[in-house]
């Protein structure tokens, strides 16, 4: 992929949450953006102003009412719903709240995944799994449970996770 072609393109996405009382609330109305591979993309606004929605559309845990997202030059909006699963496989989100396994070791936590896409074999998982945790630092707490680790530590299980 060159750097000219985006790693992200969002095409005038909308969505609209239907309201109880009656009526719609536009969180997200006519969004267009490209984010080039390498770059670095913050996305900044009050509470409510929609920005994760736009995150979840971004990897379709929503569905835009409009608009078209494309990820790795791939038009994801027009998959169906097995194509749709493969797709995400490639795709690596990291929360706000780290949703790691209280109860599964930092090396589990990353391996999680992988296994249940059923990946790779023991042994390449296992290497991968070490790879991840060496770049992120935190190859000396494969054996820690997350109640161990600091809000930093946390985060970067999570990162070695989405890669």
């Amino acid at each position: 992929m060159t750097a000219s072609v985006p790693v992200i393109r969002v095409e005038r996405a909308s969505k609209a949450f239907a309201l109880p009382e009656g009526g719609r609330f536009d969180a997200v109305r006519d969004v267009s953006l490209d984010i080039l591979p390498g770059e670095i993309f913050g996305l900044v606004g009050r509470s409510g102003a929609g920005k994760s929605t736009l995150l979840r559309l971004m990897n379709l845990l929503e569905k835009p009412d409009s608009g078209s997202i494309s990820v790795a030059g791939q038009e994801l909006t027009s998959l169906g719903a097995r194509e749709l699963r493969e797709a995400r496989r490639r795709i690596g989100m990291i929360y706000q709240h780290f949703n790691l396994l209280a109860n599964a070791t930092v090396f589990e936590n990353v391996a999680f995944p992988l296994r249940i896409h059923g990946a790779m074999n023991a042994p390449r998982l296992k290497a991968r799994v070490t790879e991840c945790l060496e770049l992120v630092g935190l190859l000396d707490k494969a054996g820690s449970y997350p109640a161990r680790l600091s809000g930093g530590q946390k985060q970067r299980v999570a990162i070695a996770r989405a890669l």
